[in-house]
Formats: C-alpha cells, sequence, structure tokens
C-alpha cells in the first residue's frame, strides 16, 4: 500500500435496513445548496452510492477508492484522479464513456447522459457525468456515514482496519495456543 490513507466507506450488511437515509444524506451533501423538502426537489436525485438488495439483506455499495483503482486506468481522458488518496472525478474531462463504470468490480459508478442532467453552475458549465463516493471531500465525514440511524456505515483507513485485524487474530491465537516452554527448560530436558 501507499503512504496515503487509504480510506473507503465500509458497510455492514447485518445493520443495514434498507431505509436509503444514506442516499438522501448523499445527495442532499452534495447537490442541495439550500433546504428543500421532497415536493420541492426539482433536479435528479443522484446519490454517489446505491442501495443493492436481496430478499434477504441490504447494503449500500459505494466506491472503495482502490490502490490500483480500475476506473482510472480505464479513462481514456485522465477524468478520474487520486487526489490525497482519494479517487475523484474531474468533470470537465469526463466525455461519458462508461468505461469506468464497466471497470468498477463493485458497481460504484454511476454515468449519466446530459439529457439526463439539468446544467449546474455558471452559465456554460458541463454538467456532472459521472457520480460515485468522493468521501464528502472537505467535511468532517460522508455525510452517509454521519446519517445512518443503524450505524452500518463507518469510514475506515484499510492499512489501519488490517493491522486492527492482525491484533486482534493475535490475541485469539495466543489464547488457545499452550503456553511455549521456555527455551532454559526443554535446553535442560534435552541434555
Amino acid at each position: 500500500m501507499s503512504a496515503e490513507q487509504s480510506l473507503f466507506v465500509l458497510a455492514d450488511s447485518e445493520k443495514c435496513t434498507g431505509c436509503r437515509a444514506c442516499e438522501l444524506a448523499c445527495f442532499a451533501g452534495h447537490q442541495c445548496k439550500k433546504t428543500q423538502t421532497v415536493g420541492t426537489i426539482t433536479t435528479p436525485v443522484t446519490p454517489r452510492l446505491y442501495l443493492a438488495r436481496t430478499e434477504e439483506r441490504s447494503m449500500p455499495v459505494q466506491c472503495h477508492h482502490c490502490e490500483d483503482a480500475p476506473c482510472i486506468k480505464s479513462c481514456l481522458t485522465g477524468a478520474i484522479v487520486r487526489k490525497d488518496g482519494i479517487v475523484q472525478i474531474e468533470s470537465r474531462r469526463c466525455i461519458g464513456c462508461r468505461n469506468c463504470a464497466i471497470s468498477c468490480p463493485f458497481g460504484a459508478v454511476q454515468v449519466y447522459s446530459p439529457a439526463q442532467l439539468p446544467e449546474t453552475g455558471a452559465a456554460g458549465s458541463v454538467p456532472k457525468l459521472v457520480f460515485k463516493c468522493d468521501l464528502c471531500v472537505g467535511e468532517k465525514q460522508p455525510a452517509c456515514v454521519a446519517t445512518c440511524p443503524n450505524e452500518a456505515l463507518r469510514l475506515v483507513d484499510a492499512a489501519s482496519e488490517i493491522d486492527s485485524k492482525r491484533i486482534a487474530a493475535l490475541g485469539v491465537m495466543g489464547a488457545s495456543d499452550p503456553k511455549p516452554t521456555a527455551p532454559a527448560a526443554r535446553q535442560e530436558g534435552g541434555k
């Protein structure tokens, strides 16, 4: 792994109820400039994470900001870049080719056609075509994590998470293994 942080949002399907609060928080945090109610939203709701459901489970799926990100490699125009450990999209460079969406192993990238999205920002600006999690850059924590009523989402640093699991595994293995014989005792017994 690189020296950069490897942050991403980890979802727990055991805790997720499929309420979609994460999707709405994501949309509101990125696209709503003022407080709106459901009846007043006029832009398409385009969250940067997507709730996946089966009959038994539900869980949000979002970008894992992969170390060797297939989306970055597949982007023809260099519109997908890594900045400070976060895989981000430079919208002005995106041509909507969908290579990133096809190459993502998590299905975490959504591409819209310009006709599906209203023009946003200054006059003549290019609408964003690709949507994926950007970890709510500039915020204290991602909106989805802050909003989840069941704490099914948490922001993790992959390197720290792996270290924690190794330490936990050492504790489990050490508790079940018999205590080793002291080196001096083995030497005496062998004489």
